[in-house]
């Protein structure tokens, strides 16, 4: 989620405080009604507006500040993109790297991914054809592999 903030007027905005604003208007790619979140006046007393989402398409919006506002000062008019949540997708140091049944939920949950298995550690147990590959440590098993071997080909199955 994202927050995103609005201010109702011109000028001061602590002139405009204590409103009940809306959504008139809250479309994906400016054509499918979605149901629209709250705004609250952040922080209290402030005049200014917030609401938090998580746009996965391109959102239109017509905000209503309320009919005690002049017609200039009463609507405003904007748009989310998906691109404004880059940051949550790029993720976090403490983002976890998944296990053999989630995969990451950010990109940086991948590159960690990617290093554990690159640093990682693998058994092969020739009896079975099992190939596990665990994490740096071998603390958490990344994958598994089995391995067959014929007089004519090796193939490897597994998750």
């Amino acid at each position: 989620m994202k927050t995103y903030y609005l201010k109702f007027g011109s000028g001061n905005p602590a002139n405009f405080t204590a409103l009940a604003p809306t959504f008139t208007v809250f479309n994906a790619n400016g054509v499918t009604a979605l149901a629209a979140p709250g705004i609250t006046e952040t922080p209290a007393g402030s005049g200014l507006y917030s609401f938090m989402y998580a746009p996965t398409l391109s959102i239109l919006f017509l905000a209503d500040g309320g009919s005690n506002l002049a017609n200039t000062d009463r609507f405003l008019t904007g748009a989310l993109d998906p691109i404004h949540a880059v940051d949550e997708k790029m993720g976090y140091t403490t983002d976890s790297f998944g296990t053999t049944l989630v995969d990451p939920s950010t990109v940086l949950g991948y590159l960690k991914r990617n290093q554990e298995f690159q640093e990682g550690d693998s058994t092969f147990t020739k009896a079975t054809g099992v190939w596990d590959i665990s994490t740096r440590g071998s603390s958490t098993l990344l994958r598994e592999k089995h391995l067959t071997n014929t007089t004519t080909s090796a193939t490897k199955t597994g998750q």
